[in-house]
Parts: C-alpha cells; sequence; structure tokens
C-alpha cells in the first residue's frame, strides 16, 4: 500500500503520530496495526475501505443469521442442539 502511493515510511508514521520504527514494526507483522492508523493511512493513499466493510458487514449478518436459526425451537439444527 505505501510503496504504491509513494510514500516513505517516515510520510506514515506522521499521520498517525508515531514513530518510523513503530511504523516499520507494523509494517513487518511484529506488531498488530490499530484499526484507526490504518484508515487513515488507506485514505492517504488513496484506497477505498468501503467494499471490504460490505464484506464484513454480510459476514456478520450471515453469522447472526446463522445463531439466530440455531437458537430458534423450531429450527431442526436447534433441536439437534438440544438433544
Amino acid at each position: 500500500m505505501r510503496l504504491a502511493a509513494q510514500k516513505t515510511t517516515q510520510q506514515m508514521a506522521d499521520l498517525v503520530g508515531i514513530s518510523r520504527q513503530t511504523y516499520e514494526n507494523y509494517e513487518n507483522g511484529v506488531s498488530r496495526i490499530p484499526w484507526d492508523h490504518f484508515q487513515v493511512w488507506c485514505r492517504y493513499c488513496d484506497i477505498d475501505l468501503s467494499p471490504i466493510i460490505k464484506q464484513f458487514q454480510a459476514l456478520r449478518n450471515l453469522i447472526s443469521d446463522s445463531q439466530l436459526r440455531r437458537k430458534s425451537p423450531t429450527s431442526p439444527t436447534a433441536k439437534k442442539v438440544e438433544e
């Protein structure tokens, strides 16, 4: 992402107020990237996160629907779970 946007590690670090070393730790998988930092970097690098967010929402809805069906007393799955 950073390289495609032709940005330096220092530029990316400065955006969210962290050290260059901390940014490099994120980039190298040493530390986890906070979601708010990731969002800032995506905007800075002109990356649209909306398709990814929509996919997560759809997945969350599927999981929620699946859990509701499992808890429903009329669901065949619910009967199996109760037995």
